[in-house]
């Protein structure tokens, strides 16, 4: 949970900005400091006047927080602000400067990042869409701003210059989100990766072939177009009661497995039959770990118990 504080001269205010509270920022922010995980102040006096925020408050904003991260809103216009707030331990929240293109949205994710390299470049990971790692590449301004704008994989060659991933060899890359790392000098690419995978070898990655999970879906995408005739993952595509009871089967036997070793003989049988029936949905290992991801945010206080089994007459 996230409160929001506007603030006009360091007085909260509401009602539209209207009605003063007589309440500071700072009162209110260690008053709610036990309840929220972070907050976003924003500087009314200054939004939308694309004339620079209030730097000189936020230090002490950012110590009244304690453990939650505060996001600054209000007037935030140039990258050197943003890398000053993220320096002080703040986010900034960029409206106006934005989308009236004073600010380039990869000037403003580049403001905070640091390179010790003459070049200037970013040591950049390139993942999966379950972080696992393809490769190693480098990043520069512009190979950031051609990714950000383009939603591709882009990077910086230090021999070929700005180079696009797939443009030639068809394993293009969908941008899923970059991250910069927490001392701000390397960055991940969180990529979808098509084709034949991320290496110029064509392997999936630039380090080994995948293994567990990543290497059977691997495989059961492919046989989805063409598996062996005859085989039991044909089978198991084409015959829906087959793989019903197969995973029943497995489930059952895996609920009555007690130790190391038949727990996981069993539940690798579960996962199996499990990523057949994603397979023929279309459906991957990253839409699973978003949906764990989004259940893991929730709070639930559902008891939880089975659902009742359903007697055939």
């Amino acid at each position: 949970m996230i409160a929001a504080l506007d603030a006009r001269d360091g007085e909260v205010v509401v009602e539209g900005w209207k009605t003063g509270t007589g309440k500071g920022v700072l009162e209110r922010m260690e008053a709610l400091r036990p309840y929220v995980g972070g907050f976003l102040v924003t500087f009314v006096e200054r939004e939308g006047r694309m004339g620079g925020t209030n730097l000189g408050a936020v230090a002490e904003m950012v110590e009244a927080a304690g453990d939650a991260r505060v996001t600054i809103a209000g007037g935030v216009t140039t990258a050197d602000e943003i890398a000053a707030l993220d320096a002080m331990g703040a986010d900034a929240q960029v409206g106006m400067a934005l989308y009236t293109g004073a600010l380039p949205l990869s000037d403003a994710f580049a403001a905070p990042l640091i390179s010790d390299r003459t070049d200037g470049l970013f040591a950049t990971v390139v993942c999966d869409e379950s972080e696992r790692a393809l490769g190693l590449c480098w990043s520069s301004r512009r190979s950031l701003e051609a990714a950000i704008e383009r939603g591709v994989g882009a990077y910086e060659s230090r021999r070929r210059g700005l180079w696009i991933k797939g443009e030639s060899s068809g394993a293009t890359q969908e941008l899923l989100r970059i991250e910069a790392d927490c001392d701000r000098d390397a960055i991940r690419f969180v990529v979808r990766q098509s084709g034949a995978g991320f290496c110029h070898e064509g392997t999936r990655s630039c380090f080994a072939d995948a293994r567990g999970l990543a290497k059977l879906e691997g495989t059961l995408s492919s046989r989805m177009a063409s598996a062996p005739e005859g085989s039991y993952t044909q089978r198991l595509f084409q015959d829906a009661d087959l793989l019903t009871a197969k995973l029943r089967e497995e489930a059952g036997e895996l609920s009555e497995a007690r130790t190391p070793e038949h727990v996981a003989e069993e539940a690798a049988d579960v996962l199996y039959f499990t990523m057949v029936a994603m397979a023929k949905a279309g459906v991957t290992l990253g839409d699973v770990e978003k949906v764990l991801d989004g259940r893991a945010g929730k709070v639930s206080r559902r008891p939880g118990d089975a659902k009742p089994e359903e007697v055939s007459a």
